[in-house]
């Protein structure tokens, strides 16, 4: 009798917290922590804009994504018909390029500005086709060379990344190209051409950051002509964090062309009047409707 009640106990209790042994490895009881919370969905919000990101190859990213306020101020004025517009808040958002003459509307998403990127040195744009926006900080910057129809983001080469503050003013031109030959190691002697549409940095000191979209004319290595959007210090520089960057790649023929030379010299004593347009962008804190 009592061998047969300590086989009754061993099969209600110790056999099923064996199998609730074996079966807590085999399907583990859920955690009692919470569950991770899942990603937010894009949704419609009023009085903002849902955006996406970009990714450094300019595809879109569908799980990145932000809203910036549908408020606008006008921050930078060219002349009567074309201005820049800030769409955000606390002078933080994305920039609107207006024609309206031309009913040229175009804004510039993949380029966010905060209030820390706008310039505060002074900056004019005479040039018609040519539209470039400068940020505080000499990294990138959006540019147009079809009179603000469509933008890109151009880079300063890390040589000529000067602060800011060390900024006189910037200004960019429509001119005349400038043609030479760059010497290619596998393909000899290439005709290079230096855009007309150019923006210059011109530095308190006096030296100049010399700035275009160039092309190499007859290369393509499987990849087609392509313009390469840059900006690089010019041959005057005398500061050696950059001077002795700026002598590599096909600018290294620039440093003795004589256009170039005159090119660069005239901006250092440029007078971007008579201007209609306004001396720097303007932007503030809750001046946006």
């Amino acid at each position: 009798m009592k061998q047969t009640l300590v086989k009754l106990c061993i099969m209600l209790f110790a056999v099923p917290v064996v199998l609730i042994g074996i079966l807590s490895i085999i399907a583990p009881f859920p955690s009692s922590e919470p569950m991770p919370l899942r990603p937010p969905k894009p949704e419609p919000r009023d009085g903002y804009q849902l955006f996406y990101s970009f990714a450094q190859n300019g595809d879109v990213l569908k799980k990145s994504f932000y809203y910036v306020s549908t408020k606008r101020q006008v921050i930078y004025r060219y002349d009567a018909d074309r201005y820049l517009e800030l769409q955000g808040e606390n002078c933080s958002g994305h920039i609107w390029f207006h024609d309206d003459k031309n009913n040229i509307h175009t804004l510039i998403q993949k380029r966010f500005y905060t209030a820390y990127d706008l310039p505060k040195y002074h900056y004019y744009n005479p040039g018609k086709q040519y539209i470039a926006i400068p940020t505080q900080n000499l990294t990138d910057f959006a540019m147009s060379v079809d009179g603000g129809r469509h933008f890109i983001t151009a880079r300063v080469s890390p040589m000529a990344a000067v602060p800011g503050d060390e900024v006189d003013f910037f200004i960019g031109v429509d001119d005349s190209p400038i043609e030479d030959i760059f010497f290619d190691p596998i393909k000899g002697d290439i005709p290079l051409t230096i855009s007309g549409n150019t923006g210059y940095f011109v530095l308190k000191n006096g030296e100049v950051i010399f700035g275009a979209s160039y092309r190499y004319n007859k290369i393509d290595y499987g990849l087609g002509l392509k313009e390469y959007p840059i900006y690089y210090p010019s041959a005057a520089f005398s500061d050696e964090r950059i001077r002795d960057g700026s002598n590599f790649g096909a600018y290294d023929r620039l440093l003795d062309n004589q256009e170039y030379k005159n090119r660069v010299e005239s901006m250092k004593h440029i007078q971007p009047e008579p201007y209609q347009g306004w001396d720097k962008i303007r932007c503030e804190v809750g001046a946006e409707k």
